[in-house]
Formats: C-alpha cells, structure tokens, sequence
C-alpha cells in the first residue's frame, strides 16, 4: 500500500529510491502517504488542493525530494494533521532537552534556585529561568550587534569587528529585509539562533558543523529562507535538541504561561510573591546590565586590537573611563 522500496514507476519512468531509503525525507515521505491514503486522496488530488504537481507528491512520498518546513505545514494541514505528526521519529535527541545543557546553565540555574528550598518549585522553576537565561543571551548578541553596526560607520576594519565580536559580517553588515514576524520561517529560525547561542556558537560554528555556509545560517535564523526537514534535523542533532523545540510547536512564552499554571497549586503565597517578584525585577532590569557588560566587555577588546577610544566610545555608548578600565 504505501511507497515501495528500491524502484517505482511513475507515468512510465522509473525512478530509484534506494539512496533515499533512511533518510528523514524518506521517511517524511512515508507518513505523508500512510496520511493521505487515510484521508482518500491520490497524489494527484492531494497536489491539487495544495498548489503542488502530482510529480511533486510522488517524489515527496518517495524521499526522493526535499520537504521544507513551509511545505511540510502546508501538506499537513491538507491532510487534517499536525506537522509533529509527520515527523520521522526519533524526534526527541534527549530527554528533558529544556534544560539539560552545559556547565553554564547549570551554575546559571543553582544561582537562581538557591534560596529556594522547595523542590517541587524547583522543578517547575526550571523552563522559566531557562527562558530567562535564553533572554539574557540575546540582550548580549543584540549588545554586539549594535556596537559592530556603530564600528562600521566609524570605518573599522571588519577582521577587528569579527574578531572581538565574533559575529559574522551578514549579521551586522547586511541590508535587512522585510520579515513578517508570525510567519512560521521566523518563529523557527529564532528558535535556532536561540539554542545555537546557549551553546556560544557562531554562525560559522554552526554551518561548519552541518556542513552549510555562514550565510545560509544567517537567512534560516532570520526566516529569509525556508529549511528543508533534513537540514532542520542535522541542525537539532547539532544542538543537541528535540526538534519539536525548533519553533514547530511551542509559543515563545509558553515557559512563562507553563509556569503560572503550575503554581496555581502551590499553596505558599508569601514564597510565589518573592519568586514572582525577584524574576520581574531581574527581567526588568537584566536586559540593560547584560548589555552593558558586553559592551565593556567588547570595548576592552577593542582596546587591545589598536582602536581608538573616541571611536570606541562613540560606538559603544561607553564611557572613556568604561572602555579603559
């Protein structure tokens, strides 16, 4: 019933799957097909209702072409189900994925909870201060980006801007275009710039590891360009992540939603006042000190490489005393 292995024929030619076989597209391909039979469609009256050709589909259900995450959502909702439900397992990589990371985060954590006694509040504390820790890491990549934008325009060479940012030129020397916000391209490619930077890697880190370019990282982060699965899953496996946290399914603060539904059932209201009440002002006010720092931090940097410290200040929002001591 469903796509044969090795060789299939398609209007008289033939076509050979077998290098697909095993591959996430194959098996994308697979459940598509098991999905569409149940729901009574041909190939080709499923590629009709969505703009496709009957060839497209037929490749598709092979794994003989590469789905991107558009159309992956696009067959998903002709076909009555949700896009998780297409995905090739595993798509857990590990267990507790949210936040089992790095030396890091884990001081990052015990910081936080140390004067919370209660382990249950522990737990359930532990998406939340992620998405918090997760904030922090943007405010310092918006801090860098910032800076080497001003660098720029104060004519400093790119080699230094890179060097003591390490950012790539696309990310602050690069015409933006228009991004619509709510599209799903956005939302996943936020997800990855997100993890990609808990990990502090850079966008070469990264393409050098799935075998991409700087570029291409680039675009797929700001959701100028849509991923094909296969490449969305050599990028979960690379960041040690459960794809399903790559945007395909959480709200950005579902954390924080997550969390106050949790503690509904906490009895301790005087303990739920001082944890609401410490992570509001950290949030309130961590933004701006992350920032700072890493705008000390890249101004002594800057010192180090030769450049001057009026040019520095100017790019920094700095102080002279700020930058050189």
């Amino acid at each position: 019933m469903f796509a044969s292995v090795g060789k299939t024929a398609f209007r008289g030619f033939i076509y050979d799957n077998s290098e697909h076989i095993g591959s996430a597209s194959y098996e994308l391909g697979k459940k598509i097909e098991g999905c569409r039979i149940v729901q009574g469609y041909t190939q080709a009256k499923l590629a009709s209702k969505i703009g496709l050709t009957h060839k497209e589909i037929h490749n598709f259900e092979l794994g003989c072409k590469a789905i991107t995450i558009k159309e992956s959502y696009i067959i998903a909702g002709a076909l009555s189900v949700n896009v998780i439900d297409l995905l090739p397992e595993p798509t857990v990589l590990r267990e507790n994925s949210w936040y089992e990371d790095e030396d890091k985060e884990i001081v990052y954590l015990t910081k936080i909870h140390r004067e919370i006694k209660d382990q249950e509040l522990r737990k359930k504390l532990y998406p939340l201060v992620r998405f918090v820790y997760i904030s922090e890491k943007i405010s310092q990549e918006e801090a860098k980006i910032e800076v080497a934008k001003n660098l720029v325009k104060e004519g400093v060479s790119v080699d230094i801007i890179s060097q003591v940012t390490r950012l790539s030129t696309y990310e602050y020397d690069d015409i933006e275009k228009e991004i619509c916000t709510d599209s799903i391209l956005y939302k996943v490619g936020k997800r990855i710039k997100e993890q990609r930077l808990i990990r502090e890697y850079t966008q070469e880190d990264l393409a050098n590891k799935i075998g991409s370019t700087p570029k291409e990282i680039h675009d797929y982060e700001r959701g100028y360009t849509d991923i094909p699965i296969e490449i969305l899953y050599e990028i979960a496996k690379t960041l040690s992540v459960n794809i399903k946290a790559l945007g395909l399914t959480e709200y950005e603060n579902e954390p924080v939603f997550r969390f106050i539904g949790k503690c509904e059932k906490i009895e301790d209201q005087e303990l739920l006042d001082t944890v609401a009440r410490s992570l509001s002002e950290g949030m309130q006010t961590g933004k701006e000190k992350v920032k700072k720092a890493e705008k000390i931090k890249i101004a002594k940097d800057l010192v180090k490489e030769g450049v001057a410290i009026d040019i520095i200040v100017r790019a920094s929002g700095l102080t002279a005393d700020e930058c050189e001591n």
